[in-house]
C-alpha cells in the first residue's frame, strides 16, 4: 500500500544553483537545521522522495575519571523529517571561516573607532558632534554597516532557499 509520492529513493542531493555540492545516501552522516532552527545529526536509514529517516544521535562532552574531556554518545531514536522541513545545512570542515570574511573585523573595529572618538572627544572637552568629528563618526558607523552586510551575505551555514536546494533523485 505505498503511497506514489513516497517511492523509494537512493540518493538526497544538495544543490547550489543547480550544481551538486554534496550527496547523502541510506548510511550516510547527516547534520542538518530543522525548521524549528534545532540542529539534527544523525544516520540515513532510508530516503523517499518527500522524506528522510535518520537514527538521531548526539554527541556530549564528559570528564572521565582520570580528569580528561572526551566525546560520549546519546542515542535519540529514529526521526522521519519531511525534505521541505530542512532549512539549513553546515559547512564542512576545513572550509575556511575568518573574522575578514565573516564580517566581525569591521564591526569590532567600528565600534572600536566610535568608541575611540567618544572618548578622545569627552576627554579634550570637546562636543562629540562638532562638524569636524561628524565624518570620523560617519566612517566608523559605515565600517560597522559593512561588517554587519559581510555578516550577512556570508553565514557559516548553507540556508536552503534562493541559492542552496534540495532534491531526491
Amino acid at each position: 500500500m505505498a503511497q506514489a509520492d513516497s517511492k523509494p529513493s537512493q540518493i538526497l542531493l544538495l544543490k547550489d544553483m543547480g550544481v551538486v555540492v554534496y550527496s547523502y545516501t541510506a548510511g550516510n552522516y547527516i547534520n542538518f537545521q530543522f525548521s524549528n532552527q534545532q540542529w539534527l545529526t544523525g544516520y540515513i536509514d532510508w530516503i523517499r522522495n518527500d522524506s528522510i529517516q535518520i537514527n538521531q544521535f548526539a554527541l556530549q562532552s564528559t570528564v572521565s575519571v582520570y580528569g580528561t574531556y572526551g566525546q560520549d554518545t546519546l542515542k535519540l531514536g529514529k526521526l522521519v523529517v519531511k525534505i521541505n522541513e530542512i532549512i539549513a545545512f553546515p559547512i564542512e570542515r576545513g572550509h575556511y571561516n575568518s573574522v575578514f570574511t565573516n564580517g566581525a573585523f569591521l564591526m569590532a573595529g567600528g565600534v572600536g573607532y566610535l568608541g575611540l572618538n567618544a572618548i578622545n572627544s569627552f576627554s579634550n572637552k570637546d562636543p562629540l558632534f562638532a562638524g569636524n568629528n561628524i565624518p570620523k563618526l560617519v566612517g566608523g558607523a559605515l565600517a560597522w554597516v559593512a561588517g554587519w552586510i559581510l555578516n550577512r551575505t556570508h553565514p557559516n551555514y548553507r540556508p536552503i532557499g534562493k541559492r542552496f536546494s534540495i532534491e531526491t533523485l
